[in-house]
């Protein structure tokens, strides 16, 4: 199944949809429905973009709110080169920008899989792509048909989806890649509070807009019908709503589908008004949905209705709250388009000894130790977004753990609490032990049933008590050992309730 070229152009319908939610029908004699469309049709080109955010706070915030704002602010994306090939393989280059850090990175696809390579990092990650289609029962996925429906879409929203109040097309000269090229500027922005009305205005078109409904449905029908067959489903849908119709039969099942649809948009017409007001009277919807949430988007279209440049900014609205102590946030992303539908090959990556993505034995610790110690990706993994802290609460008569206290000494069961920080356990059968390696660090502890004695690295160190099984098999052992020797932390409070930190 070839799913790559499919994959990569869902970044141009996504903009498109961004665009489309402003209402851009024919403007000034502009035709945006067809840059749109046209854009879809892109087979190779190269790219740049950059990605921002933009916190503001509300006013007194705290110190410590105040320092989650600017690593918020700090936050951008840069993807310096990607290019598009037309077999539908793709690479990029960027930089990853946060706190003061700049990690570069690549990454390159094709119809097998994704290779990422990432500055810091020992080997590439890899996250194989060709038959995921089986897995999924999505045999009958076709990229040609998938394209359609997105350009019918396209159309059938762009078609009946009004204008806002702020459109404007002008004639301008910019720089794209160095080079000043002649283009069309659209410059559109819709407000929080205009979204009401414009989706009450679409409803009502696409309610009447038979013709366009039928045709996006049966668009729909042609590429899903091969999935649903190829997975087994279309005989049970055959008994699902169509009463005597069969699937096969593609004209009236798309009659009925449709007739089911328009009553669905035409019951939700008749409360429309009602349910916008009761959502209204929420003063926090008020604010998100106000003056001050804006989507402004800036598309600028050469001779041949592709889209060269584009500037798209967010900006939403925030109730004042003290769990979300920001006034706003902003996106912002802009990015131009080169060498369109010219010769471009995209750059290979290597995929030899590289770690798989998605591989479900991929541990915490076996991530960050891909990583150099002293790299800013390691940094980042283990202290910002540390991939590698647990926390784990007990109760005292807690009926997962179950928790015995013997002599001020609390035991627990120790493949819950190594596995649940972790640690992977495996029994040795011929020494009746148990071998526990720490995740991050690879430290091992072993444990023999009924010894006293624990090896931890080789070395030997007594318990105050022999490891002893309970009656449902359960091997238990101190727990602040065990914690200690997986680098985690052991409170108790005064009510006996225990809390195991791994930073």
């Amino acid at each position: 199944m070839k799913t790559i070229k499919a994959r990569t152009k869902w970044l141009l319908p996504l903009l498109a949809l961004i665009l489309i939610l402003a209402g851009c029908q024919s403007v000034a004699g502009f035709d945006v429905n067809k840059a749109l469309l046209s854009d879809l049709d892109v087979k190779s080109s190269e790219s740049s973009s950059t990605l921002s955010v933009k916190a503001v706070p509300a006013a007194g915030i705290s110190s410590e709110d105040q320092a989650v704002v600017d690593l918020i602010n700090s936050f951008s994306l840069d993807f310096a080169h990607v290019k598009l090939q037309d077999n539908g393989s793709a690479s990029a280059t960027g930089n990853l920008h946060y706190k003061q850090l700049t990690i570069p990175f690549a990454f390159y696809m094709d119809q097998e899989g994704l290779v990422f390579t990432v500055e810091g990092a020992k080997q590439p990650f890899y996250a194989p792509i060709a038959g995921y289609g089986q897995e999924l029962n999505l045999e009958g996925l076709d990229e040609a048909k998938a394209q359609e429906i997105t350009k019918l879409l396209t159309s059938f929203v762009v078609k009946n989806l009004p204008n806002p109040g702020k459109i404007n097309v002008s004639s301008v000269s910019e720089a794209v890649y160095g080079q000043t090229v002649n283009l069309t500027k659209l410059h559109t922005e819709i407000t929080g509070d205009e979204l009401p009305a414009l989706l009450k205005s679409f409803l009502k078109s696409i309610s009447q807009d038979t013709e366009g409904f039928k045709n996006l449905i049966s668009g729909l029908y042609d590429y899903l019908l091969p999935v649903l067959t190829a997975s087994g489903l279309d005989a049970e849908l055959d008994n699902l709503g169509f009463g005597d119709i069969p699937l096969e039969d593609k004209e009236a099942v798309v009659t009925v589908l449709h007739d089911a649809a328009k009553l669905a948009v035409d019951t939700l017409l008749l409360v429309y008004d009602k349910q916008v007001e009761a959502v209204y009277e929420d003063p926090d919807v008020v604010t998100i949905l106000g003056k001050d949430t804006k989507l402004t988007v800036v598309l600028f279209v050469d001779s041949g209705f592709h889209i060269r440049k584009q500037n798209i900014g967010l900006n939403i609205a925030l109730p004042a709250g003290e769990d979300l102590p920001l006034q706003s946030i902003a996106i912002t992303m802009e990015s131009e388009v080169w060498n369109v539908n010219g010769p471009v090959t995209a750059d290979p990556i290597s995929a030899e000894g590289a770690i798989d993505m998605f591989s479900a034995e991929l541990t915490p610790g076996q991530t960050l130790r891909s990583f150099e110690p002293d790299s800013a990706v390691y940094g980042l993994l283990k202290n910002d977004l540390g991939i590698t802290s647990r926390s784990l609460f007990i109760e005292p008569e807690d009926e997962y753990y179950y928790p015995i206290v013997e002599n001020g000494t609390t035991y627990v069961p120790l493949r819950y609490v190594a596995e649940d920080l972790d640690a992977t356990v495996e029994w040795d059968a011929a020494n009746r032990a148990i071998v526990v390696t720490e995740d991050v660090y690879g430290d091992q502890l072993v444990f023999r049933i009924g010894s006293d004695q624990v090896l931890v690295n080789g070395t030997a160190v007594k318990l105050v008590k022999p490891v002893f099984v309970d009656e449902y098999g359960d091997a238990y052992v101190p727990l602040r050992f065990l914690a200690a020797g997986l680098y985690a932390t052991v409170e108790v409070d005064e009510d006996g309730y225990i809390f195991v930190d791994r930073p």
